[in-house]
């Protein structure tokens, strides 16, 4: 299993205060002969939801996979490339074993504001498109989810 990143329990306590079951640390996808681990699986939780046989973090009936990642290296491009790689493979993955999950990749909100927020983080964002949740680490609280309506369909239902 590979090593987590330091910033793991912080991006876990935020989904935790926003209302997320966490299902699965980490949540294991197995295709073929390969397995790969994705930080981790959620559930929202809501009053008249109380079974518990959910995988990865799930809300209501909404499930997501999160994959954290702290853009620590030499070079945030290469960081960027690293993680756009990982986020593209676990989706395709995911839409083949495990459909009805949605993938996000959580950041920093420091990340967000040096690397996701200038006009190379806003192309990926706009163009893969990349769904991101932004944690303000010191707080463990999310501050942005993109796209904010993925937040709005989770609240409606």
């Amino acid at each position: 299993m590979p090593l987590r990143d330091s910033t793991h329990p912080f991006m876990k306590q935020a989904l935790i205060k926003e209302g997320w079951e966490i299902t699965d640390d980490p949540y294991v996808i197995s295709y073929g002969e390969r397995f790969l681990f994705i930080d981790l699986a959620a559930k929202l939780n809501t009053p008249n939801d109380n079974k518990g046989r959910f995988i990865g973090a799930r809300r209501g009936n909404r499930q997501i996979a999160v994959e954290i990642k702290e853009f620590r290296g030499k070079s945030a491009i290469a960081d960027l490339e690293q993680a756009i790689g990982q986020y593209v493979l676990y989706q395709v993955l995911l839409k083949q074993v495990d459909p009805g999950r949605n993938l996000y990749l959580a950041i920093a909100d420091k990340t967000y504001d040096e690397l996701f927020s200038e006009p190379i983080g806003e192309l990926v964002i706009r163009e893969l498109p990349l769904k991101l949740i932004i944690v303000d680490v010191e707080a463990a609280e999310v501050k942005q989810w993109i796209p904010p309506e993925a937040i709005e369909r989770l609240s409606s239902k």
